[in-house]
């Protein structure tokens, strides 16, 4: 039995819910149900009664759950203790914001030391999401707004402005710098509800708001969805400068509002003194912030 299946049983538990365990672990629902069963022919005893509508502990499971918890929280104060023989880093980023920043960051930490080993890695959105899952020895790199659990120690990045990108015949595509006015009657794409987005996107929508600017929003479900949405539709996106990148038929301007948006290096417990001495010099050298 591994430490990933009684993560995995222990979530189940606590979610009652098998599809959204299995989103957060990024497994199937299949690959769900078969390393619960192996768990349990292990076992020897029935640990879950599933059905259509409900999941929900049986005897044994409730009592192996407890002695599940125990293992993983021993298990994880056992590899924050590593960080004083082990030297390597491994370094976390989530794939979407802050892809086109890790090279950098990276490039940063090896020039201050060259032989550092770092093990990079895309984070999978339960563990980024929920800081309650970060893991020892580990730094994120991730949006601001993720970072939810005050004993985290953090780094801030240099401030990141917004831009708007559109369909290469769109008219604000001559402008040099898009301002605030310039989105009157402009359908602005969002990724969800408005109320659902991140602080600095939240700000420059109460900022067209309080300028009596009148805009609409559409839809467009994912992030990945923006620019397809805006070739066949038309349509602009307010994003962060550390999302743009090329794509055919779409440009971006830069996006005067005034609003900026961060991205942080985080962590819990303990790094190795090497690894923090790095830091450090990576904050002094760069003019970032804790």
């Amino acid at each position: 039995m591994t430490i990933r299946q009684l993560e995995l049983f222990t979530l189940v538990y606590e979610l009652k819910n098998l599809t959204r365990a299995g989103e957060i672990l990024y497994m199937t629902q299949s690959a769900v149900t078969q390393n619960l069963n192996k768990m349990e022919d292990e076992i020897g005893a029935q640990l879950l009664k599933r059905s259509n509508r409900s999941i929900l502990p049986t005897p044994a499971g409730e009592r192996f759950y407890n002695h599940a918890k125990r293992i993983i929280d021993e298990y994880n104060q056992a590899l924050e203790e590593l960080p004083h023989i082990a030297e390597a880093l491994n370094f976390c980023y989530y794939p979407t914001p802050s892809s086109s920043v890790k090279d950098r960051i990276l490039a940063s930490i090896w020039e201050i030391d060259p032989d550092l080993p770092i093990n990079q890695y895309d984070g999978r959105q339960g563990e980024i999401t929920d800081n309650s899952r970060w893991l020892p020895n580990t730094l994120y790199l991730v949006p601001e707004d993720f970072i939810q659990d005050p004993t985290i120690h953090t780094i801030t990045l240099a401030p990141f402005g917004h831009y708007i990108i559109m369909r290469d015949t769109n008219p604000l595509r001559l402008k040099t710098v898009i301002l605030p006015q310039d989105l009157e009657g402009q359908t602005i794409l969002v990724r969800s509800n408005v109320r659902n987005h991140h602080s600095h996107l939240q700000a420059a929508f109460a900022q067209l708001s309080e300028k009596g600017v009148a805009y609409h929003t559409a839809i467009a479900e994912r992030a990945k969805d923006l620019i397809p949405k805006i070739l066949s539709s038309g349509g602009i996106a307010i994003l962060p400068e550390f999302l743009i990148g090329e794509a055919p038929g779409i440009v971006a301007r830069p996006y005067d509002d005034g609003i900026s948006t961060y991205l942080k290096l985080g962590y819990k417990g303990n790094l190795t003194p090497r690894v923090l001495k790095v830091l450090a010099t990576l904050e002094e050298r760069q003019g970032y912030s804790r």
